[in-house]
């Protein structure tokens, strides 16, 4: 079985990191557990879709709508103080440190970069609650970039070149890269910010031995229990990983749902495509 922690390997140093981290899980749980690359721009999908995932990083959205769902591990619980001690992350609005806009509804009509449909944090969960802000018949509140920007950095780096005015972050994304890359962070301001969302899990596929699977879980569950866990988790700004349940998961589809349902587009291209205007 094979690990990966692409989704949070936003630095070299973080999956260095990573990488470390779940060695010393592997070697915990007395299961093998290789880390394999798939780094941008291979489709993180194809990477959930391997029969041999042992330990990686799935949004909850597509985890939550799979015909033949994963096994889940664990979920990381991030340190800080916003996170309550919970398995959960928010989607930041992040603008330009030096723009003049000073809340999210002075950026409406403007450029968003945001990532595919796939992605709960940067797609569903901001256009859920973009809707929730929107007059009513509204159909979409930005428009598109020129170009996708289907992973956090690309959302970013859009942002900070100018190619969008807005663009939509997972909060552990920013923090790990404050963490590592402060100077990047220090060039951009968060507007607003989601409701919390249950954070990515760490999941084995349907096929792998749920034996060595409860193993592995065990392994992350304790990890903060030990000098060399704690040690490893700190360097990623987190307290534990926690137990999480499908049904931790089960709201993410009836979201999108509702904002298919209203005919809401995250920017005008997507109410162009679904042929609504």
């Amino acid at each position: 079985m094979i690990a990966n922690a692409r989704m949070y390997s936003v630095t070299a140093l973080a999956e260095q990191a990573w990488r470390a981290l779940l060695a010393h899980v592997s070697e915990r749980a007395g299961v093998a557990l290789p880390y394999v690359e798939h780094a941008a721009p291979a489709p993180v999908s194809a990477l959930w879709a391997r029969p041999d995932c042992g330990c990686v990083f799935m949004c909850g959205y597509p985890y939550a709508r799979a015909a033949v769902a994963p096994q889940l591990l664990a979920a990381p619980v991030p340190a800080l103080a916003r996170y309550e001690g919970r398995p959960v992350y928010f989607s930041e609005f992040i603008v330009r440190a030096d723009a003049p806009v000073q809340t999210l509804a002075q950026t409406f009509g403007r450029r968003l970069a945001c990532m595919l449909p796939e992605s709960n944090s940067g797609y569903n969960a901001p256009r859920h609650h973009l809707m929730r802000q929107a007059p009513s018949g509204t159909r979409a509140l930005y428009r598109p970039t020129a170009r996708p920007t289907p992973t956090p950095r690309e959302v970013i780096d859009a942002v900070i070149g100018g190619h969008a005015e807005v663009g939509v972050v997972d909060s552990y994304v920013l923090d790990l890269l404050r963490r590592f890359e402060p100077a990047l962070v220090a060039r951009l301001k968060t507007l607003d910010v989601t409701p919390a969302a249950p954070t990515p899990p760490l999941v084995a596929s349907a096929q792998a031995d749920p034996h060595e699977c409860e193993r592995v879980r065990a392994a992350l569950l304790t990890l903060h229990e030990g000098t060399t866990g704690t040690a490893l988790l700190a360097m990623l700004g987190l307290a534990r990983f926690a137990a999480v349940q499908p049904a931790d998961y089960a709201d993410l589809p009836a979201l999108a749902r509702e904002a298919d349902q209203a005919g809401f587009a995250l920017t005008d291209a997507g109410v162009r495509n679904r042929g609504l205007e």
